[in-house]
């Protein structure tokens, strides 16, 4: 969560600082802001089903991110040190390093179409399927790379982004020994409207991306190809969002327990698709109907073994916000068996003065085989079980958020085989698991001019 934060990073912190008092120039801007979000936790089951030995777990973690951002008509900088922790986890009066650089980054723009943003930076494109920003985790989740971006006209955005990572700069080899990806790169094309006299508006992209994994023990890379299309409409009063990617290319082989197998790679052949539509039936009060399909592997055929898989796995992509709270999907190829997902989910939203209550009902399913392993050569049932998902949101000020909610999952013999294999064990009927969090969001603007 935490890394030792170097002091060049902070000096030129400071330096940011002590020019912004003095800072009067036109056009130009600077300001110096904060993120405290402290979150209260019960986990009883959280990311694993509970067995009988588990209790309820309280945690308290927080999130505090210092930002400094500078803007002005061709250049713009932005520096964002964190800190992440649980609380509690340091022993006192203890000297650990702690705050680490979140974000890092500065960006030129050769031309009012035309800019160049290199450094640490969060990638969050669409609606963050296939890369997030990790909103949810307190550490967050950045990246670093080098970014052309492109307004080539009105409504168009075109985003080309390339990195490429090393372990040490003091090296005679490029191989790279971290469980991270070498490079990752993509192309993003994006065109969206705001229509304000027909009350619409759209945003319609395309989004190739290569991610490149370490081959063991040698300098080459295997690649894996994810590209495709997102559309969302929202037309005041319904709305309707749809995906759609292919993933090809070579990723690291993960058999039927769901366990990564070292130094091996296999081919992926992967689908998915998502329709999302919704409507508004009455002022405030909006419903969706939804499916999200994953394609998987077949355990039960012994023909193909571990060569090819046909597991979709959006492994930069924000799964918390898409498979439920509880985050017993965050790891699609080891929290599936390799087997896949298809989640058909309800979503009713409601908005009374200023609070926006939410609820969500999952009902979860396998889309291909897993064997059972107390009927060898038998598929378990594809049923996995079902998730209601309550949640309070309120923006208390302009400065303070409230978020509250309460994850439940009610799982099947088949949901405990997935992701723990110990039914037989635990001789009795799967346990519900519950997650209750209550989160509260600080953003004041310490100078701003």
């Amino acid at each position: 969560m935490r890394k030792h934060l170097s002091s060049s990073v902070l000096i030129g912190l400071l330096f940011l600082i002590l020019q912004s008092l003095a800072f009067d120039s036109f056009g130009q801007s600077i300001s110096i802001s904060a993120i405290i979000r402290p979150r209260f936790e019960m986990q009883y089951g959280y990311r694993i089903p509970p067995d009988t030995l588990t209790k309820p777990q309280p945690v308290v973690s927080q999130r505090t991110r210092l930002n400094v951002a500078y803007n002005s008509e061709r250049f713009s900088a932005f520096i964002s040190l964190q800190d992440a922790r649980v609380w509690g986890d340091e022993t006192l009066a203890a000297d650990v390093a702690s705050f680490g650089l979140h974000e890092g980054w500065a960006q030129y723009n050769f031309t009012r179409n035309v800019g160049l943003k290199v450094g640490r930076m969060e990638f969050a494109y669409d609606n963050k399927r296939l890369l997030t920003n990790g909103e949810w985790p307190q550490q967050g989740r950045s990246y670093d790379a080098a970014v052309l971006k492109l307004a080539p006209a009105e409504g168009w955005h075109v985003d080309l982004a390339g990195s490429y990572n090393q372990q040490t700069i003091a090296t005679l080899t490029s191989y790279y020994n971290l469980n991270n990806y070498k490079t990752l790169d993509f192309l993003w094309i994006n065109k969206s409207k705001v229509d304000t006299v027909r009350r619409y508006k759209y945003s319609a992209s395309a989004m190739f991306l290569a991610d490149g994994l370490q081959k063991p023990d040698t300098s080459g890379i295997e690649m894996r190809y994810t590209y495709g299309v997102y559309f969302n409409l929202d037309h005041t009063w319904w709305g309707v969002t749809l995906e759609g990617y292919l993933q090809n290319g070579q990723t690291r082989t993960v058999n039927q327990s769901g366990n990564i197998v070292p130094d091996s790679f296999q081919t992926v052949n992967a689908y998915f698709f998502s329709a999302n539509p919704w409507i508004e039936v009455f002022p405030a009060f909006q419903v969706g109907l939804a499916i999200d399909y994953l394609s998987g592997s077949n355990a039960l055929d012994s023909a193909k073994g571990n060569e090819v898989t046909h597991m979709f796995n959006p492994a930069y992509g924000a799964n918390d916000r898409f498979y439920g709270k509880i985050d017993w999907f965050f790891n699609m190829p080891t929290d599936t068996r390799n087997a896949g997902l298809i989640d058909n989910y309800l979503t009713l939203r409601y908005t009374y003065k200023k609070w926006l209550f939410g609820v969500d009902y999952h009902y979860y399913l396998l889309q291909n085989n897993v064997e059972d392993i107390e009927n060898p050569g038998q598929a378990l049932s594809k049923g996995l079980g079902t998730e209601l998902d309550i949640s309070a949101i309120r923006d208390i000020t302009k400065d303070i958020n409230i978020n509250s909610g309460v994850a439940i999952f009610f799982p099947t013999r088949s949901m405990e085989f997935v992701k723990t294999a110990t039914f037989s064990q635990l001789g009795g009927p799967p346990i519900t698991g519950v997650y209750a969090y209550l989160q509260l969001t600080f953003r004041p603007v310490f100078f701003s001019k």
